[in-house]
């Protein structure tokens, strides 16, 4: 999302959490979210200040790949191929996710 700010200060930011009448975006290189508010249809800065959002495409993504992923391989083979399913589709988890699943539950 862009925000503008009536100065002409233009902004590149993701938002964190929306509501009807609420929103807090993050901005690159600031450590604080900042909140935005809707008065009488317009959003507000915290300042009160008007600002415009534009609300911009997401860019498509890149496949990923298994050695794309920080975690375990296993664990990473499991969650790609559950992206892969159809949410209709029984997903059968691969016999070593099952194995460590029950080695981690003999030690709990």
């Amino acid at each position: 999302m862009i925000i503008t700010y009536q100065n002409g200060l233009s902004l590149e930011g993701v938002a964190l959490s929306r509501t009807d009448s609420t929103m807090r975006v993050a901005f690159r290189d600031q450590e604080d979210p900042v909140d935005f508010s809707l008065l009488n249809g317009a959003w507000v800065s915290e300042d009160c200040e008007p600002v415009t959002i534009q609300f911009v495409a997401r860019r498509a993504a890149t496949p990923t790949t298994e050695e794309e992923c920080i975690c375990a391989p296993d664990l990473a083979a499991r969650l790609i191929a559950m992206l892969h399913t159809d949410s209709e589709e029984e997903f059968e988890e691969p016999r070593a996710t099952k194995s460590l699943q029950a080695s981690a539950s003999l030690l709990a």
